[in-house]
């Protein structure tokens, strides 16, 4: 807890008003609720206060401004008040006395684990402060996290969907705050809630919260999660690009990339503190089980659907291979023959099919190279283009990702112009009119 300074004889400060404000609020709580306008103005202030105050202010009265704090998130409070609440308490603890973290954490999850149904409120705001004490300092309360997670599990029992969204929104802050360091019984806990009681709950901002925790899993290194656990969440996020609310899908795509970018990179596998037994590996033959063959055997209503899920998620996976997993963008053209695979079997040219590829190959593949590999990447599509393998929706989006290279770079480089005249023949001698309209088209 913060230190107790001596505040005789020192004259307030505009921090220490807004601390006797919030005090008096917080006093008069129990003859009648705070005003939530009145508490959004004053917090507002506070947390402008702290941030503009020197450090001597804030340890004066460190102490009395994290009780009232405490007191109004218990009390029960509206979301933007708890929110700026939160983010008061988190400054604080940064700017003051670090030491507290331990207990203001400590007292959170006491009153969390105590929580009744009958206050859901109260239960949403000590969770949404717990959840940004962890944002901020998690490394220094892993210890908690799994006790942090039982909570979660707990709170996923009640009725009211904004505190089953509340907890696994503290369940996201707390994994990525701990960023794998914690004891592997806490993973194997925070794993198993989100498959069991999140991923398919009745409330769409509770599953887009629940795919959000799969991404943090696989942001912080997947900690335990084994070759079977994250085939499981990959398989789960594609089902779940079927759901008829498009967040939900944004969301899920979004964590099927991450999980899938971490499947291919073993070395960025995380192993928890107290599992000797785990063995990082590679997911093997994922982009084919969770991309090219959903996004190729897609059908009924949710084709559409489907497709754009897939095609998001392929933008999100060669995003995080290239920014956060730092692989050459000369390995691009190799995933980007993967996405033209998801065009081999059309006997017929769908045009939202087409749509889905290119968009691949322009944001996630042409855009993230560097000029050199672009230079590279026309040879490699011109060859491609010559290949009798190739469908002829392959073929068009092979001619429109070399016009659209081509413009990017702004000229034809000479290492293509020598492949470029048998590209143009290649074209306008293929048996489909779709393929020599594509050329001129292109």
């Amino acid at each position: 807890m913060a230190k107790n300074y001596v505040r005789e004889n020192v004259p307030l400060s505009r921090f220490g008003v807004l601390v006797a404000q919030l005090e008096s609020i917080v006093a008069s709580a129990a003859h009648k609720p705070p005003d939530a306008l009145l508490c959004f103005d004053l917090l507002s202030d506070l947390v402008s206060a702290i941030d503009e105050e020197p450090k001597e202010s804030i340890l004066l009265w460190q102490r009395k401004c994290e009780d009232a704090l405490y007191s109004l998130l218990v009390l029960g409070a509206r979301r933007p008040v708890r929110h700026l609440a939160s983010m008061a308490m988190t400054g604080l603890i940064a700017k003051g006395d670090g030491i507290s973290i331990y207990s203001r954490a400590s007292s959170l999850q006491g009153f969390l684990s105590d929580g009744k149904k009958s206050e859901p409120i109260r239960v949403a705001g000590a969770a949404q402060c717990l959840g940004e004490l962890y944002h901020h300092f998690g490394r220094r309360i892993t210890s908690g996290l799994l006790e942090t997670t039982n909570i979660v599990t707990k709170l996923m029992k009640f009725n009211e969907d904004f505190v089953r969204q509340e907890a696994l929104h503290m369940l996201q802050n707390a994994l990525e705050g701990s960023g794998g360091s914690a004891a592997a019984s806490a993973y194997t806990e925070a794993f198993r809630l989100i498959m069991r009681l999140a991923v398919g709950d009745k409330s769409f901002t509770v599953r887009i919260a629940a795919a959000r925790c799969l991404r943090a899993f696989a942001n912080v290194g997947g900690p335990g999660l084994g070759i079977a656990e994250l085939d499981h969440s990959a398989s789960c996020c594609v089902k779940a690009l079927e759901d008829p609310v498009p967040s939900v899908r944004d969301a899920f795509a979004e964590a099927l990339g991450a999980v899938l970018a971490l499947g291919m990179n073993p070395e960025a596998q995380v192993q928890p503190r107290g599992n000797s037994q785990f063995a990082p590996k590679k997911l093997e033959g994922g982009l084919q089980k969770h991309l090219v063959m959903p996004f190729m055997k897609a059908s009924g209503p949710r084709l559409k659907d489907i497709r754009i899920g897939v095609t998001l998620s392929w933008v999100f996976f060669l995003q995080a291979i290239r920014l956060k997993y730092l692989h050459p963008d000369s390995e691009l053209q190799n995933f980007a023959l993967q996405v033209m695979e998801m065009l081999r079997v059309d006997t017929s040219v769908d045009a939202q099919a087409l749509a889905c590829v290119l968009y691949v190959l322009r944001v996630a593949v042409t855009d993230q190279m560097t000029e050199p590999t672009q230079r590279s990447f026309l040879v490699f599509l011109g060859k491609q283009l010559q290949s009798h393998d190739a469908s002829s929706s392959m073929k068009v989006t092979v001619l429109r990702t070399l016009s659209y290279a081509l413009k990017t770079l702004g000229d034809v480089p000479f290492e293509f112009k020598d492949v470029l005249d048998n590209t143009v023949v290649a074209a306008l001698s293929h048996s489909s009119p779709l393929v020599r309209f594509g050329l001129f088209w292109s």
